[in-house]
């Protein structure tokens, strides 16, 4: 049990989600800094955070100042966290809209002064998190966190660690999804991980919010009732190119590629919002099995192949042309 208890202070495990502020003083040694800590609720072991401390060569890593820390932070991230460099750093708030995908997302926190994109695309793939639903996800894939990194508006510290940086957005992932979401998730016969990738199909594909609910519909119906489930969606096809530094092709050959291979594509292509989500988990019943975009900007949808063809062969009809 003490084993636990120690490896539970040292990862932060079961702390709350809260931010505080401490005082490092110009005459304070390892034993006030480690009081310190623990009196704000960001340890509990002192003696533990300065064995940690010696052992890991940071015992004079600290140097005086205001410093805001998260009761989240792990020891490695405390320590980097007590730095002059981190003590009253700034912010910034940055709106992460539903729809983009993990490199766009680590763009924008590097344009923006966060992270780099490449600290955060090695965390990404290789940083064990400490939550349950990304249990099985194989690691070494820059994308690995790709659906769970929730999109929302944030106020982010400049030039923070990479895991402090994802584990903000892991956390707002996990607790925006309710008790019913979560029922209705356990009761699915989908995993967690095919639910985020359906509700990401759809944040690439529908046009407005009135669409979610039909282009689920649209999915289901093709993997439940045709004889070969292609869920042929040209946003999937458009990720495996990406990942692959090609072009848009029917025939890409990246596990992506859902006009080629039967059945939900092995992840998420971007990083979906509860609406989708909810879309996924509520789908509105129809027995459309086609759509696409036309002049006006919205979907219009099909149940039959001849109608669908008139519209692809019609002056209504709106091609994509990717970015």
């Amino acid at each position: 049990e003490l084993g636990w208890k120690g490896a539970d202070d040292v990862l932060a495990l079961t702390r709350p989600d809260q931010e505080v502020v401490v005082v490092i003083n110009d005459n304070d040694d390892l034993d006030d800094i480690a009081l310190t800590l623990k009196e704000a609720g960001a340890i509990k072991y002192e003696w533990l955070f300065k064995l940690y401390c010696k052992f890991s060569g940071s015992e004079n890593y600290f140097d005086p100042g205001v410093y805001t820390i998260n009761l989240t932070y792990d020891y490695h991230a405390l320590v980097n966290n007590l730095m002059a460099s981190a003590a009253t750093r700034g912010t910034v708030k940055l709106m992460i809209i539903e729809g983009l995908d993990s490199f766009e997302i680590f763009d924008l926190l590097e344009q923006n002064g966060v992270c780099s994109r490449e600290k955060l695309e090695d965390c990404a793939a290789n940083y064990h998190f400490e939550f349950d639903f990304l249990k099985g996800l194989p690691y070494g894939a820059a994308n690995r966190l790709e659906g769970y990194l929730f999109p929302d508006t944030y106020e982010f510290y400049l030039k923070d660690e990479p895991e402090n940086v994802l584990a903000k957005l892991l956390r707002n992932f996990e607790a925006r999804l309710d008790e019913e979401d979560l029922a209705m998730i356990e009761e699915s016969s989908y995993s967690l991980q095919q639910i985020l990738t359906l509700a990401s199909i759809i944040e690439g594909e529908a046009a407005n919010d009135d669409e979610r609910g039909l282009v689920a519909s649209v999915m289901f119906n093709r993997l439940n009732e045709w004889p070969r489930p292609l869920l042929q969606m040209d946003s999937t096809v458009y990720y495996g190119a990406r990942l692959l530094g090609t072009t848009f092709s029917m025939e890409l050959d990246s596990p992506y590629n859902t006009y080629k291979y039967p059945g939900i594509p092995k992840g998420p292509i971007c990083n979906p919002g509860l609406k989708s989500i909810r879309a996924v988990l509520t789908p509105k019943e129809s027995d459309y099995y086609y759509f696409a975009t036309g002049v006006d900007g919205v979907n219009h949808f099909f149940n039959d192949e001849n109608d669908f063809a008139d519209f692809l062969n019609s002056d209504e009809y709106e091609p994509i042309i990717p970015d």
